[in-house]
């Protein structure tokens, strides 16, 4: 298992945020189970084991966080509903570990709003986890965060964004954003209104973090799309022309719920994708 690659000059690390667990037919949407379920374990409720790893990007000039993860402040009845749990102790601890403290952090990516992704986007007093940081996000998706409907209501929490539109720290983007040079933000839709995914460009290497677009290994394939998605349509339009783009030009794969490989590559035989660890 790889937790760390370096391309170009940016040192790019994982760190696992959470552990938590998920419904495994609606991770895999209309994909059978007898295809799934030998993917992954499967525990007696048939929710699967799953991830929250974030990832600190460093280039000697810039500390970047992408994606918060799910945080601390949930009932005891979530916590045990979602098998919750902290194995680094939590975000500042995983941080801290790494070398770094949260008021060294610059920016802050966010793949997109749901609650699995920015829950430790605040701390337990609800300020901004990052003081000295500015948050990153697709507009559609503080749209959506802040005043979600009845088909979204269950993906988002308004307390998760708020305080950071309140501090003046979340910037938000449409298309597509350069945060810093060589590291831009792409919205594509699909799984949600907003979801993006991060590219890391330099010296002709490049690597991607997915968000939800491909949550694991496991979903590369092209038809493995969750029944989470927002717009099944369009997710299977841009994870058709992202993976294959990320295969073709053999990119460094940044996994944000993948519970036993963060970081891979993207392979193919004729239609069909898979992964391997770095190194292979």
């Amino acid at each position: 298992m790889s937790t760390e690659t370096q391309v170009g000059r940016f040192r790019i690390r994982a760190l696992r945020e959470s552990n938590f667990s998920l419904d495994g037919g609606s991770m895999f949407g209309v994909v059978p189970r007898a295809l799934w379920e030998n993917l992954t374990p499967v525990f007696e409720d048939h929710t699967i084991p799953l991830a929250c790893n974030c990832f600190l990007v460093e280039d000697g000039e810039h500390v970047l966080l992408i994606e918060p993860g799910l945080g601390q402040r949930w009932s005891e009845k979530h916590q045990a509903m979602y098998r919750i749990e902290h194995p680094g102790g939590g975000l500042l601890q995983v941080l801290e570990a790494a070398g770094r403290r949260a008021e060294e952090v610059t920016h802050v990516l966010m793949s997109h709003a749901h609650f699995d992704h920015i829950g430790a986007a605040c701390g337990g007093d609800g300020a901004p986890l990052f003081p000295n940081a500015h948050y990153f996000l697709a507009d559609s998706e503080r749209k959506a965060a802040l005043n979600a409907d009845h088909l979204r209501q269950a993906s988002y929490r308004k307390k998760d964004l708020q305080p950071i539109v309140d501090a003046g720290l979340l910037d938000t983007f449409s298309g597509e954003l350069e945060v810093v040079p060589g590291v831009t933000l792409h919205e594509l839709g699909g799984h949600s209104d907003g979801a993006s995914v991060v590219v890391i460009d330099d010296d002709g290497q490049r690597a991607c973090f997915w968000g939800d677009v491909v949550p694991t290994r496991n979903h590369v394939a092209l038809p493995f799309i969750m029944a989470y998605d927002i717009n099944v349509e369009k997710s299977f339009q841009v994870r058709s022309k992202w993976i294959a783009e990320a295969t073709d030009g053999d990119w460094v794969n940044l996994l944000f719920h993948d519970p036993e490989h963060p970081i891979v590559r993207f392979t193919h035989e004729g239609s069909r994708y898979g992964w391997v660890s770095l190194g292979e």
